[in-house]
């Protein structure tokens, strides 16, 4: 690359990382940056032409239609209450064990963030509800943290996941694969955290006996539950536990549906997707009143169209971002100039894998994906390495650094969510679930067919 080149990059990272700064939404900053670059390296006439032709190119992709298929089959099954069903199921299963609440809030925010397919939303839905319960239990809030911040990556893995299919569709691998081998990892990841809640549990019940004997407290937290769940949900006394496992009931459906078909080959990921969709409909129909069903559908749609339309936003801005780095021609360097070093393939892989962590300090899981995957797909692919084992690994990381000090995003979330809780204690509630996410990363990497045994059982397109 040319010296002029290399400025012109510098000035794209600089107006970029300038107009984070000041709060500007991160489609728009990286689509301003990025056109920038394209005015400094071919002039208005390419700007221009970039402006009217890029964003077309990057979202007319039919792939993509899978996208506002499972943000409505979310919103659909939160209006429903199934995910604060979900968590008020766990609540009363868990309330007798070691961190009871704890584990209840991990659950509930797996589940909730497995049919939104947003770590932000969920530990900005579940921070609330759940610390008052963790804490009221006689646990600290540190472990309220923690577990609220890390259950909300759990929805990268499980699917229906977003994130694993927009990483499917810049990097053309099989989405339908991705979605099957994000399985294995997410049970580990949830077995994982929930040996570091009881380690957790188990320390401070040494140091502070008198603090955590008696988790039974949270009973009283029973149906407090959590999400969005539309009011208009008909709930009658006396039939709250049945309603819960009802609502459980549900969800199981609707990922038996939207996943049980891909992996038996039924249906490719866009069919599922659609009868995810229809499958959360009439189950929001079942549990809502007649009368408020237009008014319901309508809130949900209304609500799915801003969320599908961030999501859109995010990858043309990213779209615009690739194509300069494409241009400029640092992509293909950096590809090349990592190939040429002839380095050891798991160091490769490791470095790719630790450049994702600053990152989560300005972008969210999405944004990061979008920009970064493009880059480092070619490169650990061109060692050798399977193509859907590297896509789970890098969502992963990525989700990981959304939790890792000093400047995760779930942790500032979660701060404004609960004001009291303050950002040191934050942190170091946060501390031992990394330390459990980098113990998984290092399993998947030792044992590749955690990821890998279920999409080749499948018949998963």
């Amino acid at each position: 690359m040319t010296a002029a080149t290399i400025g012109a990059l510098v000035v794209v990272l600089v107006l970029f990382f300038a107009l984070l700064s000041i709060r500007l939404h991160v489609g728009l900053a990286l689509m301003v940056s990025a056109l920038a670059g394209v005015l400094i390296l071919r002039g208005t006439g390419a700007a221009v032409s970039t402006v009217s032709n890029q964003p077309f190119s990057t979202a007319a992709d039919y792939s993509l239609t899978i996208i506002p298929l499972f943000i409505v089959m979310g919103v659909f099954a939160v209006r429903a209450g199934l995910a604060k069903a979900a968590f008020d199921l766990a609540t009363s299963a868990f309330r007798r064990l070691p961190g009871g609440p704890a584990l209840a809030s991990l659950a509930g925010s797996g589940m909730f963030a497995a049919v939104t397919g947003s770590s932000v939303a969920t530990v900005a839905t579940m921070a609330r509800v759940s610390t008052d319960a963790i804490v009221r239990a006689g646990y600290t809030i540190r472990l309220a943290a923690g577990v609220v911040c890390a259950g909300g990556t759990l929805g990268v893995l499980i699917p229906p996941s977003i994130v694993l299919v927009l990483y499917g569709v810049v990097t053309e691998e099989s989405i339908g694969k991705l979605l099957i081998a994000g399985i294995g990892p997410g049970v580990l990841t949830i077995a994982v955290y929930a040996l570091t809640i009881f380690a957790l549990v188990a320390w401070q019940r040494r140091h502070t006996p008198d603090r955590a004997r008696n988790p039974d407290r949270a009973e009283a937290l029973v149906g407090a539950g959590s999400g969005s769940a539309s009011p208009d949900v008909v709930a009658e006394p006396g039939e709250t536990i049945g309603r819960d496992i009802t609502g459980f009931g549900y969800l199981v459906v609707i990922f038996a549906v939207s996943v049980g078909t891909i992996y038996l080959g039924i249906a490719t990921p866009t069919e599922a997707a659609s009868f995810g969709a229809f499958t959360a409909l009439i189950i929001l129909l079942l549990r809502s009143r007649p009368s408020a069903w237009l008014r319901t559908i309508e809130e949900s749609l209304r609500e799915a169209v801003g969320l599908t339309a961030m999501t859109f936003l995010l990858m043309v801005g990213a779209g615009v971002f690739t194509y300069v780095l494409a241009l400029s021609g640092a992509s293909t360097s950096l590809v090349n100039a990592v190939t040429a070093a002839d380095l050891p393939p798991y160091v490769v892989l490791v470095a790719c894998l630790a450049i994702l962590l600053p990152l989560g300090m300005f972008l969210d899981g999405i944004s990061m994906i979008l920009i970064a995957a493009p880059l480092l797909h070619p490169i650990l692919t061109g060692y050798g390495f399977d193509g859907i084992w590297i896509g789970v690994l890098i969502v992963k990381v990525a989700e990981m650094a959304l939790i890792t000090p000093p400047v995760g995003m779930n942790a500032f979330v979660y701060s404004g969510a609960v004001r009291e809780a303050g950002l040191d204690r934050i942190f170091r509630g946060l501390v031992p679930f990394v330390l459990a996410d980098l113990v998984v990363v290092a399993l998947l990497i030792a044992f590749p067919g955690i990821v890998s045994f279920l999409p080749s059982m499948s018949g998963a397109q």
